[in-house]
């Protein structure tokens, strides 16, 4: 085919091919497009193979529709089933060609279109589910939705294998069949698809891989923020229970008595909330609340310095050693007089911020009563 008769043709006859693709869904008779063009003009068409002609009916070619459905309406579906559909339609013209061997003008040009149509189903939707499954692992960012959408592709990945199974079983019955009418086309057509069988099956494994490997990463990466996060909140709670006595004042006072100063570091919200004397009550099962008789509650905040530290700088520190993450900010100088806590909240910064750069082992260190596990800093980016 001279490619350049062929956009030459699809220029001239744009109205008409315009109008095909518009009514696609629906029978087009001749007899609807005779302002479009000749007679002349529709055969010259079928042998490029743009449209396919049926009696008094004429239809544009799945391979123009598809397109013009990607380019013009930006179609990304993923529509398996078709190859169900087109080894049906094939299947049924075969038989039909066994008994009436004379049928084989009209029918062999079919036949050679579905298989090509077939074969490029196959291909442009592999490539889809490629482009679709890379987009998901590197745009979304919440890891359980990650997850679902890997899992609806990977099924989406097991009906496509399904549908070149298909494919593959209907070629190896039917090969020998087909060869037997002895047409050069359909024959150079056969040895195509059989070449484009064998790569397609190369492509599909590395993607299936893919995905499961994504999924595993996916899967491992939420729970550890989920660990971290759980670590987090024990740590905030540790940390809230230390730096308040609101717990040992519940326990102690009478607010009839008079005014109470309660030093806390809880959130003005929290300290001034119509409910917070409730809250009080359910915290101290020894204290006796008589709001009433209360002349006035009077809190103040506490402010806490705590020492600054460069995460960053520890970082490129951290690179430069052998050793895991939490054993070395054990051994640094920084280190050497904080509480546990402390030490965790900052393992827990660098997990998070730095997780493209280490290496989680499944290895774990049990410092005073905490587990943690040994991440490394990955080689690649020294």
């Amino acid at each position: 085919m001279n490619i350049e008769r062929l956009f030459k043709n699809l220029s001239i006859n744009r109205e008409l091919i315009f109008y095909l693709f518009e009514h696609r869904d629906k029978v087009v008779y001749l007899s609807e497009i005779e302002e479009y063009c000749k007679e002349s003009t529709l055969e010259v068409l079928e042998n490029f193979e743009i449209l396919e002609l049926s009696d008094d009916k004429l239809f544009l070619d799945g391979r123009v529709i598809n397109f013009l459905e990607e380019y013009l309406e930006g179609s990304d579906n993923i529509e398996i089933s078709v190859v169900t559909e087109k080894i049906l339609a094939l299947k049924h013209k075969i038989e039909i060609l066994k008994e009436h061997s004379s049928k084989q003008k009209e029918f062999i040009p079919k036949i050679r279109k579905e298989l090509k149509k077939c074969d490029f189903v196959l291909f442009q939707n592999l490539d889809k589910l490629r482009i679709h499954v890379d987009r998901v692992y590197k745009s979304v960012d919440k890891f359980s939705l990650k997850i679902k959408e890997l899992k609806y592709y990977q099924r989406k990945l097991e009906e496509f294998s399904s549908a070149l199974e298909q494919f593959d079983k209907f070629i190896l019955f039917y090969y020998p069949i087909l060869k037997s009418f002895y047409n050069s086309e359909l024959n150079l057509i056969l040895e195509i698809v059989n070449q484009n069988k064998i790569l397609l099956n190369k492509n599909l494994i590395p993607l299936t891989q893919d995905v499961i490997e994504y999924i595993n990463q996916a899967i491992n990466k939420n729970i550890f923020i989920e660990k971290i996060t759980k670590l987090k909140e024990h740590k905030d709670s540790l940390e809230l229970k230390q730096k308040t006595n609101l717990f040992e004042i519940v326990n102690q006072f009478d607010l009839q008595d008079k005014p109470i100063r309660i030093s806390t570091v809880l959130d003005g919200d929290i300290k001034y909330d119509e409910n917070f004397s409730l809250m009080v009550q359910k915290l101290s099962s020894k204290s006796q609340l008589k709001i009433k008789q209360t002349t006035s509650i009077k809190f103040h905040s506490t402010t806490f310095e705590k020492e600054f530290l460069n995460i960053h700088k520890i970082h490129l520190q951290f690179s430069s050693s052998n050793l895991s993450l939490i054993e070395f900010l054990l051994q640094n100088n920084k280190f050497q007089d904080k509480q546990i806590d402390e030490i965790s909240e900052v393992y827990c910064k660098m997990a998070l911020l730095y997780e493209e750069k280490y290496k989680i082992s499944d290895d774990k260190i049990v410092y005073n009563n905490t587990t943690f596990r040994r991440i490394y800093y990955d080689n690649k980016h020294r």
